[in-house]
């Protein structure tokens, strides 16, 4: 949908399919991230106006409970950063009547999800509609790992990390900037020129 009103997500694919692995780290590896606009900065800033958003994470893999998800890949990227909470505390905070900086507004539906070991069909607008996962294949060497941000039932910008198994938090740490810049990039007026890829870490 996007897409179409904005072409230049199209080219932002393409160069995504010329450079499929954007970020190594041991026998990890990000792949190329898919945009469905060219605004992924304006849909973060009205998603989180507190720089707060919901983490909602589809794993029963690792062990590693929602809460770490959401403090492992909080404070990274491009400023403002932002913080994720879980769903859980999304409700309580919601359920609160006290509108102080302490409970800053919410907007639940725009959240970023995660989902480990995908099934061939989570991909794109699945990944905010109807999520799966399955069981990882004993002596499986890596375990996927899509990340999306969602708006609603819409992926707004959306990765594949192949995490060497068993993943533990260490290596979720030592990919959690890389997946953060990648999914919620900005556009840096002094730095779009002929000499820096948009996709490189720098730019």
């Amino acid at each position: 949908m996007f897409a179409k009103r904005h072409p230049k997500a199209l080219l932002l694919v393409l160069l995504g399919i010329a450079a499929p692995l954007l970020a190594a780290c041991g026998a990890s590896n990000i792949e190329a991230p898919f945009y469905d606009t060219t605004d992924v900065a304006g849909f973060k800033s009205y998603a989180a106006p507190s720089n707060i958003m919901v983490m909602e994470v589809h794993d029963g893999q690792t062990g590693i409970d929602d809460a770490s998800w959401a403090k492992t890949f909080s404070h990274h990227g491009f400023a403002p950063q932002l913080s994720f909470i879980t769903p859980q505390e999304a409700q309580t905070r919601l359920g609160s009547t006290n509108a102080t900086p302490d409970h800053p507004a919410l907007r639940p539906k725009h959240r970023m999800v995660v989902v480990v070991n995908p099934t061939q069909n989570t991909s794109r607008d699945a990944m905010c509609t109807n999520p799966q996962n399955a069981a990882v294949t004993p002596g499986q060497a890596q375990t996927p790992v899509r990340f999306a941000f969602c708006s609603g039932d819409s992926v707004i910008s959306e990765l594949r990390a192949n995490i060497e198994t068993p993943i533990d938090r260490k290596k979720l740490a030592d990919l959690a900037p890389t997946v953060i810049h990648y999914l919620f990039p900005i556009s840096q007026p002094d730095r779009n020129d002929d000499h820096c890829s948009r996709l490189s870490p720098g730019c």
